[in-house]
């Protein structure tokens, strides 16, 4: 690097080219020389500029936020500078970018059951040396989505099984968490005895004998950006779907007509908590540093979906990090193994 720097200098110093240490030597004591001993006068004289190499910045890694967040605009916080950097909510993505050799995300906002299995596993920084790996960010909402060119009225959840009276296609998320509760919500189990019956083998049976009935119609999706492609595509009448891409989505139609024409309800809305958690792989400098950035700015995710027209008030199942870091792996390989086969 130093040679390929002085090499002018050494050109200039001789018209004899050489690849001795020797001329390497006298071409750094001439460069160093010209800089305190002007040169001699000459009718072909000319200034010699030195370029000074400016050292190297290599910004940190952005922020990992949920896929939608950006173009919703859903993160709020008095740092407006903060970067950004969306990732798909999977948990095998969460453990590869926090063991990877160079950091994906200085925090990143994961689901009360992920931030749980990435303190156990060791994938992110604990917080002020406690047991505790995270700092609230907002929540995660999983609202019912529908194309209004199509239904006109506000669909629930029970309608979300009747394709006698609106025929076509339905969007759930391929996994577990989320769509156990939501087969449940439209076989009528209030929202307040969701969990105690998934607790139960029945309970969790039944759940899915309700899948198994909409099953020739599901269209399955694993990442929000799976359901944005969806709802771009017209490609169900209704399905579950973040709240952030529903918005995203609106967000980037075009002028005019919009291409995109679904909308979020406001009932039966499932809530995910969410926390920011820093990886293993940020340096120990540079993880004090951005717990206290996020501490004194508050990133918050919060992108409640708006009823169009305004309609009740809206109602809301928190989703259950507790049930779901008991009992989620063993109901995730039961779902998989029922589904995965037959998937449409």
């Amino acid at each position: 690097m130093i040679l390929s720097l002085l090499r002018p200098a050494a050109q200039a110093a001789s018209p004899h080219q050489s690849n001795g240490i020797g001329t390497f030597l006298t071409s750094v004591g001439h460069d160093i020389t010209s800089v305190f001993v002007p040169a001699p006068a000459s009718a072909h004289a000319h200034r010699r500029t030195r370029h000074v190499r400016k050292p190297v910045h290599h910004p940190e890694p952005g922020f990992g936020v949920p896929q939608g967040t950006i173009a919703a605009h859903a993160l709020t916080s008095t740092d407006t500078t903060l970067p950004l950097v969306e990732w798909d909510g999977r948990t095998t993505t969460l453990q590869t970018a926090t063991q990877a050799a160079k950091p994906a995300w200085m925090a990143v906002l994961v689901t009360g059951t992920q931030l749980v299995q990435a303190c156990e596993g060791k994938w992110v920084h604990p917080v002020d040396s406690t047991p505790t790996c995270g700092i609230p960010g907002g929540v995660s909402d999983i609202a019912l989505t529908w194309d209004r060119s199509r239904l006109t009225t506000a669909p629930t959840w029970q309608d979300f099984w009747d394709v006698a009276r609106h025929p076509g296609r339905r969007g759930l998320h391929f996994g577990a968490r989320t769509t156990l509760e939501i087969a449940l919500l439209a076989d009528g189990v209030a929202p307040q005895d969701i969990y105690s019956t998934l607790s139960t083998s029945a309970g969790v049976e039944r759940a899915l004998r309700r899948l198994d009935l909409l099953r020739p119609y599901i269209v399955w999706w694993e990442t929000p950006a799976d359901a944005a492609r969806i709802m771009e595509q017209s490609g169900a009448l209704m399905l579950s779907a973040p709240a952030t891409e529903v918005t995203s989505v609106s967000a980037r139609a075009p002028s005019g007509p919009a291409t995109s024409l679904f909308v979020a309800g406001t009932q039966g809305v499932l809530r995910s908590p969410l926390f920011w958690a820093i990886p293993t792989n940020v340096s120990a400098e540079s993880a004090h540093r951005t717990l206290e950035q996020l501490r004194m700015h508050a990133p918050h995710l919060e992108d409640m979906p708006v009823p169009v027209p305004p309609e009740k008030p809206p109602t809301f199942l928190t989703v259950s990090d507790t049930f779901w870091s008991l009992h989620g792996e063993a109901l995730e390989q039961q779902f998989e193994a029922r589904f995965v086969p037959r998937t449409p």
